[in-house]
């Protein structure tokens, strides 16, 4: 990759990065549920994947930036 690449890349995941921060931060407001057939809501995404998600997309980048230290 190149120096270009990898910042371009670095910038993709800054943004999906806020996105599930955002997730993150919507899961306890209400309009974050979806209402299904049976008169049940459930959260769209679990707190479980979220954070995953999150910590994923942290290794990456932090990944990323090292490769463009050297």
């Amino acid at each position: 990759m190149t120096q270009e690449e990898i910042k371009k890349e670095i910038e993709q995941q800054q943004k999906l990065l806020l996105n599930y921060q955002e997730l993150e931060v919507d899961i306890e407001d209400d309009a974050a549920y979806v209402a299904r057939g049976n008169g049940f809501c459930d959260a769209k995404y679990s707190e479980d994947f979220i954070e995953g998600q999150i910590n994923s997309i942290t290794k990456r980048i932090e990944q990323l930036e090292s490769m463009l230290e050297k």
